[in-house]
């Protein structure tokens, strides 16, 4: 089935976003969810063990509520401090499939597939080890160009375009370094983004209207359209992300849409939000925006006027 582009609409939601998030505005007023907030007690910020803790939890960020996730390992990481030592997990366990590694680290954490995120954790520490000292900061300071480090961190077992995306966001907004040619890096996009595009009019089906939208399906495209968008706005994607994924995470699975800045241009908040006026709720005002437009094309195109 082809989709429609419209471009316009993309810089709205991304403009929205962007300003809300600088704003601290509404449902972004509050980043103690992102995986930049997240240090267990008594790690010092930007030290080797802040680095290990964002190692090893990020890549299992992907099929299991990031929150969850986040506490978990956290928790993890006070209880049991050698499963975040790279040199420990090569002397302590026999291999990538040794079944207590599995039990202290996936079953531990609850992901959606305990051996793997056993086998990940041992050949990950193994290759730290071998390349960067055991250290991730070595990593993380690898190269000056984002491109580059992302393909390092992607030649990690797990890491692919969104967690690896996600550690790159992170360690560039943390401190960790300093980067040239982010433009060039895809946004780590998951399925809270695709919807949110659908949902605001950034992509339509060209078929039937009540076709069913399979928004795993078009999360490449909606990578590459936020990524174009952001860099046609001149805007780093890194705070676009932060914001869609708090939007996503927090705002759409609570339906909090009287606190989103997308609330009036999106199909389930617009509703919602029909409901709330009628019944009396209190909305916060939106933040400046462009009047609304939207125009439909054929075919796969952009609509660019």
């Amino acid at each position: 089935m082809t989709f429609i582009v419209d471009i316009e609409r993309a810089k709205m939601v991304i403009l929205r976003a962007h300003e809300a998030f600088r704003a601290r505005s509404g449902l972004l007023s509050e980043t103690d969810d992102l995986i930049e907030n997240q240090i267990p007690d008594g790690v010092e910020p930007l030290s080797r063990d802040h680095a290990l803790f964002l190692f090893y939890t990020v890549v299992n960020d992907h099929g299991m509520k990031s929150s969850r996730l986040y506490a978990r390992a956290k928790a993890l990481f006070l209880e049991n401090r050698a499963l975040f030592e790279p040199f420990r997990i090569i002397e302590d366990f026999n291999g990538p499939e040794d079944g207590r590694l599995v039990e202290l680290t996936g079953k531990q954490l609850g992901t959606r597939y305990p051996r793997e995120t056993a086998k990940v954790w041992y050949l990950n520490s193994k290759r730290l080890i071998e390349k960067f000292g055991g250290d991730p900061r070595n990593l993380f300071r690898c190269a000056p160009d984002a491109r580059t480090l992302m393909k390092e961190i992607v030649a990690f077992r797990g890491y692919g375009p969104k967690t690896g995306g996600i550690l790159l966001r992170a360690i560039i907004g943390l401190g960790f370094v300093d980067v040239t040619g982010i433009e060039e890096v895809p946004i780590p996009v998951d399925i809270h983004d695709s919807r949110i595009c659908f949902l605001t009019g950034v992509l339509k089906l060209s078929g039937p209207g009540n076709a069913r939208v399979d928004y795993y399906a078009y999360a490449r495209h909606v990578q590459r359209i936020l990524l174009e968008t952001c860099n046609l706005l001149g805007l780093k994607w890194l705070d676009i992300d932060r914001a869609l994924w708090l939007i996503g995470s927090r705002g759409c699975t609570n339906r909090r849409c009287k606190l989103c800045p997308l609330r009036d241009i999106c199909i389930i908040g617009s509703a919602v939000m029909a409901n709330k006026t009628h019944e009396g709720d209190i909305v916060q005002p939106l933040l400046p925006s462009d009047s609304l437009f939207a125009s439909e094309t054929q075919g796969i195109r952009r609509n660019t006027s």
